[in-house]
């Protein structure tokens, strides 16, 4: 079994999970963990690299009855010849300072030259763990309260957010514009993919009609999708897009046999040649105008939304009328105004309309969906916020 350390966006870390192995089982989930019970340890391995919503993946040792201290030193007695370890709690209430001042002790007194990496008795950063090559050592560990049961193990992946953060590919970037966090975007074609089916193809064909800088087409050739579309109303932002998508291809691994981009409304969505190429649409669309905290109020955003409700009224239009039959992952704005959030509740009858909610979860008493079966993604020092959904339009 392997436990998934959860990101800030906990719900959407699950959908991504339950997305990438939806045979597996679950034994346990929560706001912080996710523990499930994974046949192919290199399948799980191989899918990391590409998934953003998990910060750590722990093998549990099967055979653990509460003796991490002593479990720590047997793996020290096979390991090098100076031991260097760390320990993590995960929401337990024992004392790390204690443990670890016992694997000291029981160390030495085994005559293993071996040393603890936590500093000042704290849990582990991924920097540290990276940085101290506890991984490749197999010497991170971490115990777990999971509800009344505890698990111990040690750690097979951790994500590495610093070098994430340099990462930048020589992207064309307009913030004024705005864009898809790369995190998400890469989330949100996990999440599409999870029933995804096509013939003789091991990727699915991706398409954003508003792609703007080509965000998720780039992220989609980071996760060696063969397949890309794009299209947007603004020639500049397809120029900006054609720039990354080459150098995406030019500097990275990848699997691209098409990746395409063309100057689009799509408010004329039924126009677009990608449509009936393409077996999902991963896409965000114009979030409205940028509003600032001191001068947003609930009347201005009331007045974005009469504009938004008119654009995604004929997108999903245009969908219907070509008969789409790809699953749609998308985000609509909401947004947070003095500690309360605003939803542009308009567009549930619009999606209901069209489409079918697909659920981005399964079923779990502690693990739910908003009323609306959508997932929220919002960073604590932003207005605007993202509601994701999951649809199928209806025939």
């Amino acid at each position: 079994m392997y436990a998934f350390q959860l990101g800030r966006e906990f719900k959407l870390s699950l959908a991504e999970i339950f997305a990438v192995f939806p045979q597996s089982r679950i034994e346990y989930a929560d706001k912080n963990i996710c523990i499930i019970d994974i046949e192919s340890k290199q399948k799980l391995l191989n899918q990391l690299e590409y998934m953003w919503g998990t910060i750590k993946v722990i093998e549990l040792f099967p055979a653990y009855k509460w003796k991490p201290v002593e479990s720590i030193i047997d793996i020290a007695r096979e390991g090098e010849w100076k031991f260097r370890f760390g320990l993590s709690f995960l929401w337990s209430d024992s004392s790390l300072k204690t443990l670890l001042m016992q694997a000291k002790k029981m160390l030495k007194e085994e005559n293993i030259s071996g040393r603890f990496v936590n500093k000042n008795f704290q849990n582990l950063s991924s920097a540290q763990i990276i940085g101290e090559w506890l991984v490749e050592r197999g010497a991170d560990f971490t115990i777990i309260s999971a509800g009344k049961l505890e698990y111990f193990g040690k750690t097979i992946w951790v994500q590495d957010i610093e070098n994430y953060s340099k990462r930048d590919y020589g992207k064309a970037r307009d913030m004024i514009v705005g864009m898809l966090p790369p995190k998400l975007a890469q989330m949100m074609i996990n999440i599409s993919v999870s029933v995804f089916s096509s013939k003789n193809k091991s990727t699915p064909a991706v398409y954003d009609p508003f792609c703007g800088l080509g965000t998720v087409l780039i992220e989609s050739i980071l996760m060696q999708n063969s397949v890309v579309y794009g299209s947007d109303i603004s020639p500049e932002n397809i120029d900006k897009t054609k720039e990354n998508l080459n150098y995406a291809r030019k500097n990275f691994k990848n699997s691209v046999k098409t990746a395409e981009a063309i100057v689009l409304d799509a408010k004329w969505i039924s126009s677009s040649p990608y449509l009936k190429k393409s077996d999902v649409i991963v896409t965000e669309w114009y979030l409205g105008q940028v509003f600032q905290k001191y001068s947003v109020t609930e009347k201005k955003i009331e007045e974005e939304k009469v504009h938004l409700l008119e654009m995604y009224t004929k997108f999903f239009d245009g969908l219907s009328r070509a008969n789409y039959s790809g699953i749609i992952v998308i985000s609509f704005p909401f947004w947070e105004v003095r500690g309360k959030y605003v939803y542009l509740n308009e567009i549930y009858e619009l999606i209901k309309k069209y489409t079918k909610n697909l659920p981005l979860l399964p079923s779990h008493d502690e693990i739910k969906h908003t009323r609306s079966w959508s997932l929220l993604y919002k960073r604590p020092d932003q207005i605007v916020g993202r509601e994701i959904f999951k649809l199928k339009m209806k025939k």
